[in-house]
């Protein structure tokens, strides 16, 4: 008979104007992968961020091995053997593999009271990894490895730490099919070694392949608790949703658009993309397919003007734009996306309404000053029109769920009129329903005149949204052709010939 390592008793946590957690119970067994779903806003990331000290719950208990456990922070979290490895990594980029491994926890030497013991260090450290079944040098910085290397010595820093509870929250958001093959056997050994692991996922084929239990939250509770392999996906998102949620399928792609919105040509970036030339047109939207490691981010950052390209030149609407400025670009009515909206697309500690009409302070300022009256009542249309789940737009935008806040970014282009918008993997870390809603909203800014970009590692995603489909690969071009008939295994052959 198993044992239960951790469980959670009736807790419950708010934030101002928002319920989070309401009555939840959670139960994790030694030795077992216990996969925790929801929509996005169904508090699991609020849940587990309790359990490794970053949030203090309002009421109920948690139990570790049968007896009550508080922690205030972190560090408490995991001297206590939980610890987290996050979506977003949190490594020194400046450090190197050992550093970062045994940050916090180095070890000294013996003879020299107080030094650390580099070459003890490196030699655990390296012993870690191989373990691991990863071949990474302990002495290189951490920054120039690949994000699933980066995840291996996220792992390998819990280990030292001797965590026994590991949680996974959207572990292969950001790594291609073979990195994640790597994951799942690397997650699999882990429970064979006697650890406990809680994994959050979006990808349910995920949750069926690697998971012996999996609960289910909804609106901040625990709606459904079962052995996966008594669940289909289609119950899971049943239960999430608490509706049948429509597939989006592959979309009746348009062969005819308007106008040229924009046009590249032989754009370069030394190590990044070369000689990349296309264009993208009103009511059209364009999908840009590529593995990770494509250059298909980089590509349209320098679009954009985050990053100046070495050559070439973009055009909007027939005027050729100073390559590296973000400033011309959008007053050209050029909107953009980015794949990574915690660090880049918001701004954490404003409300929801300033995130989403701060682009357009212009259209609401007299002599110098901003009517903020008229912001919020704009910024409540909005909120009413993409259904933005949040009590109150005054509510601080890092307290909504990602695709809630995914569409405050849509709406601030919307909210800017733009002519063009460029969407990098925009359902990323988003729950099903979500992604749904997200789509239907692209397809209606295309039909509604906007040329849209969407770049996407998920080939599904291409095929369900594109009218046309660009393919990069190793940062080069491959080819566009129309999505009439393609398919996963078409946009795949095209990359690799």
């Amino acid at each position: 008979m198993s044992k239960i390592i951790l469980e959670t008793q009736g807790i419950c946590k708010r934030f101002p104007g928002t319920v989070a957690l309401d009555d939840v119970n959670f139960t994790l067994e030694e030795g077992e992968i216990h996969a925790l779903i929801g929509e996005n806003g169904a508090g699991k990331s609020t849940l587990m961020n309790i359990l490794v000290g970053i949030h203090a719950m309002d009421a109920g208990e948690i139990l570790l091995k049968g007896e009550p456990m508080h922690v205030a922070n972190t560090h408490e979290a995991l001297m206590k053997g939980i610890s987290m490895v996050p979506q977003e990594l949190n490594l020194v980029p400046a450090l190197t593999v050992a550093e970062n491994i045994f940050i916090g926890n180095e070890r000294l030497n013996k003879q020299k009271s107080g030094l650390i013991s580099w070459k003890k260090t490196q030699e655990h450290a390296q012993k870690i990894l191989d373990d691991l079944g990863m071949s990474i040098d302990v002495r290189g910085i951490v920054k120039s490895l690949t994000t699933h290397q980066q995840q291996m010595v996220s792992i390998a820093r819990s280990l030292v730490a001797g965590a026994e509870i590991l949680i996974f929250d959207e572990p292969t958001a950001s790594l291609t099919t073979t990195e994640s093959e790597v994951l799942f056997e690397t997650i699999f050994n882990l429970k064979k070694a006697g650890k406990s692991i809680i994994y959050i996922s979006h990808h349910l084929d995920e949750i069926k392949k690697v998971s012996d239990r999996t609960t289910i939250m909804r609106d901040s509770r625990v709606v459904h608790m079962s052995e996966t392999k008594d669940i289909s996906i289609d119950e899971m998102i049943f239960y999430m949703a608490n509706r049948k949620v429509e597939k989006t399928g592959v979309k009746q792609a348009r062969t005819e658009f308007g106008e040229k919105v924009l046009e590249v040509k032989n754009l370069s970036l030394y190590k990044q993309f070369e000689d990349i030339s296309f264009d993208v047109h009103q009511h059209e939207i364009l999908g840009v397919a590529g593995l990770v490691g494509s250059g298909i981010s980089e590509l349209f950052k320098s679009v954009f003007g985050i990053n100046k390209p070495d050559s070439g030149t973009v055009s909007v609407r027939g005027i050729e734009v100073q390559t590296g400025s973000t400033v011309e670009m959008i007053k050209l009515g050029v909107g953009y996306v980015p794949e990574e909206r915690r660090v880049m697309g918001i701004f954490p500690f404003l409300d929801v309404a300033e995130n989403m009409m701060i682009s357009s302070y212009d259209v609401f300022c007299n002599m110098g000053l901003i009517k903020f009256p008229k912001v919020y009542s704009s910024a409540n249309t909005y909120k009413e029109q993409l259904k933005i789940k949040t009590s109150t737009i005054n509510a601080l935008i890092k307290n909504l769920s990602g695709g809630n806040q995914q569409k405050v970014i849509l709406a601030r282009w919307m909210a800017k009129n733009v002519q063009l918008m460029i969407l990098d993997n925009p359902t990323r870390g988003i729950d099903v329903n979500a992604k749904g809603e997200i789509h239907s909203l692209i397809k209606k800014l295309a039909d509604n005149g906007l040329a849209v970009v969407v770049i996407s590692t998920e080939m599904e995603e291409i095929s369900a949204l594109a009218d046309r489909i660009m393919v990069m690969h190793e940062g080069k071009f491959k080819g566009i052709m129309e999505n009439t008939q393609s398919n996963h295994e078409d946009i795949l052959k095209t990359a690799l010939q």
